[in-house]
């Protein structure tokens, strides 16, 4: 992936695990969306606290496949001896690009009452992940062998608070940056002023106007009030249609200052996916 980002506009497109051991569904799905032109597949790590197969062990799986990926990588849900055995681990197995995260709370999830771990803040998680790269870690150890991970880490544009963040996270090592779903060009712009790493925009397209307002509602998400509007009280195939040529003329608007585009998996249309990565790679030229 970090190569990728050195030759063109990388697309990712996001994967949720299934709760179980049968990852059939999960496993055509990303070969699938391979197909479709996307050049990585994310495997999210149980988003809003619902318990899904470890993304290590998919990823395991699309690494034989020779699929690259990038592997979401929450801190809360592990003690720090957990968070660095796992970093060794998913090396080992061959995965090469993690995405650093805090975590969804456990509230509202399926164990609403599960611990939350905070022996590692973000910042240090992604310090830990980078000084393994470079032979010792947080306690000063050596390991044994060599690894390069290649890091990422999330922030949201809407604010100089979480601009700060960001840049927080990039002196803390991170690779790279995904944004939070973004349609404002003048936003991304703002961003890449201050971070000096290759941004990946995140995007959405929906099938439903309750999915959308469900998307709409997370904090830190930032959808345009006219898509909002456009698609009240309209069916699926309409809003299914709009929201996606609204997307494309977006990603025409923020190709110029996009490294990449991380697709939300929130709708599982290979079609779709497509006619967006050929859409990014007739801009590309």
């Amino acid at each position: 992936m970090k190569e990728l980002l050195k030759r063109k506009k990388v697309i990712v497109y996001e994967v949720v695990p299934e709760r179980g051991v049968d990852q059939s569904k999960c496993l055509e799905l990303c070969e699938s969306m391979v197909d479709a032109g996307a050049d990585v597949i994310a495997i999210t790590d149980m988003p809003t606290s619902r318990v899904k197969v470890a993304p290590w062990a998919i990823g395991k799986l699309l690494v034989d496949k020779e699929i690259e990926v990038l592997l979401h990588f929450t801190r809360t849900s592990r003690n720090i001896l957990r968070t660095e055995s796992d970093l060794l681990g998913i090396y080992l197995l061959g995965v090469k690009n993690v995405l650093m995260l805090s975590g969804d709370s456990p509230e509202g999830g399926d164990y609403p009452d599960a611990t939350v771990v905070n022996d590692i803040s973000i910042y240090d998680l992604i310090k830990l992940a980078k000084m393994l790269s470079k032979g010792t870690d947080l306690a000063g150890k050596k390991i044994k062998g060599e690894m390069k991970l290649n890091v990422g880490a999330v922030f949201s544009p809407v604010s100089d608070i979480e601009i700060e963040r960001a840049v927080r996270k990039v002196e803390s090592g991170a690779d790279f940056l995904i944004s939070q779903p973004l349609y404002d060009v003048h936003l991304l712009e703002k961003a890449k002023e201050k971070l000096n790493v290759p941004i990946l925009v995140s995007i959405a397209f929906f099938s439903s106007e309750k999915q959308l307002k469900r998307f709409a509602s997370v904090p830190g998400i930032d959808i345009p009030e006219e898509l909002i509007r456009a698609v009240e009280g309209k069916d699926k195939e309409y809003v299914a249609e709009y929201t996606f040529e609204y997307l494309l003329k977006s990603v025409e608007g923020l190709y110029k200052h996009a490294d990449g585009f991380y697709i939300s998996g929130i709708v599982k249309d290979a079609g779709k996916v497509r006619r967006l990565v050929e859409f990014v790679r007739n801009l590309q030229g």
